[in-house]
């Protein structure tokens, strides 16, 4: 195989066999996926194999399997492959005038706080396209799928990444209105009711209990939920008192499914923020995305 101006870079072609036949196990599937003849894919992978002068398969109980080298070389190349489909998609999008930012974002902000208020983003950018995914938990920067990330940060970041806050969090209790049927002032339901603990705010009941409680309230053990989406779920179906932050809860409270039990807001102890990698800061997508969040904030 030809290297081109020097480069040690095979075909696109070649490196899209070697995925197929890796993925699929077998010269007459992978040809069968690519719409290509059997000798077609077979050709294109021995002249990789030539290429890089290294056995990439190996047939093993009437299968093609990868050897190291081909497990070590295939790591590799999928992220670029990816890499390179997104980039022509980008180029297609956007016609080569603007950008793509892939943000990763917690699932229940993503879809009650930023989505709602991302078409003012794309009136006032355009040629910026967000692809926007989810990651329970502390997203890690630099990712090959992901430029940057909003989440949770209740701490100082690594030297190496940019982080912007965004909204302090603070939560409300709230429960179901079918409750207060008890008729029972607040103070006794937080004291007798379950309570609704969630994963990403596990102390968040015991941080609230001491500030509001006056030594008469405990953070009683009860079931804890993943996602704030769940937690405000349990606390319309009546399971319990929830406490959530008030941008996922406002919909619910204006609509009567949902009712405040004390109307001043609980501080946590971080807040959401936007967080990058530090070289990455000023790169335009980046940089729009983040002078827009500064408007919302």
């Amino acid at each position: 195989m030809k290297r081109p101006h020097g480069k040690f870079i095979p075909s696109v072609n070649h490196l899209t066999a070697f995925d197929a036949v890796a993925r699929m196990g077998s010269i007459t599937a992978a040809a069968r996926a690519l719409s290509l003849t059997q000798s077609a894919v077979s050709k294109q992978v021995a002249d990789l194999q030539a290429f890089v002068d290294v056995a990439l398969f190996e047939r093993r109980d009437g299968k093609l399997v990868l050897t190291r080298a081909g497990e070590q070389y295939l790591s590799r190349v999928q992220p670029a492959l990816g890499e390179l489909e997104s980039a022509t998609l980008e180029v297609m999008a956007t016609r080569g005038a603007g950008g793509h930012l892939n943000l990763s974002v917690p699932a229940t902000f993503g879809a009650m706080w930023l989505l709602p208020r991302l078409n003012q983003f794309a009136e006032s950018a355009p040629h910026i396209v967000i692809n926007l995914s989810t990651k329970i938990g502390t997203v890690v920067l630099p990712a090959p799928d992901v430029d940057a990330a909003i989440m949770y940060v209740d701490g100082p970041v690594a030297d190496d990444l940019w982080c912007q806050p965004i909204l302090p969090l603070t939560v409300l209790p709230v429960c179901s209105p079918a409750l207060l049927q008890r008729r029972a002032p607040p103070a006794t339901l937080l004291a007798t009711l379950p309570l609704l603990h969630q994963g990403s705010m596990p102390d968040a009941w015991a941080s609230y209990c001491a500030a509001r409680g006056h030594g008469a309230l405990t953070a009683r053990a009860g079931p804890r939920y993943a996602l704030l989406s769940m937690g405000l779920h349990a606390a319309r179906a009546g399971l319990g008192i929830a406490l959530l932050p008030p941008y996922v809860v406002a919909d619910a409270v204006t609509r009567g499914e949902l009712v405040v039990l004390d109307d001043a807001a609980h501080p946590q102890p971080g807040a959401y923020a936007f967080v990058c990698g530090r070289q990455r800061r000023d790169a335009p997508a980046i940089s729009a995305f983040s002078a827009w969040l500064q408007t919302q904030a």
